[in-house]
């Protein structure tokens, strides 16, 4: 639970950190807009799919199957 929150909190940094470096840099033509896009969801996309959950150990494993 706490690392799906963590990597929301991670994409939705890097989200904004490339909208600001949009901004900042004044992108306004629509190729440079999907660039910026395709530069900030395709990495989080990415980090999302690719980043797992550790697994259990073993006595976390017991532990869940005795209650």
């Amino acid at each position: 639970m706490i690392l799906r929150n963590v990597k929301l909190i991670v994409v939705a940094a890097y989200i904004l950190t490339v909208a600001a470096v949009a901004a900042a840099s004044d992108v306004t033509s629509g190729a440079g807009l999907i660039v910026f896009t395709a530069i900030a969801l395709l990495p989080s996309g990415a980090l999302l799919t690719l980043w797992t959950h550790p697994t259990d150990t073993l006595s976390e494993t017991i532990r869940a199957a005795r209650r």
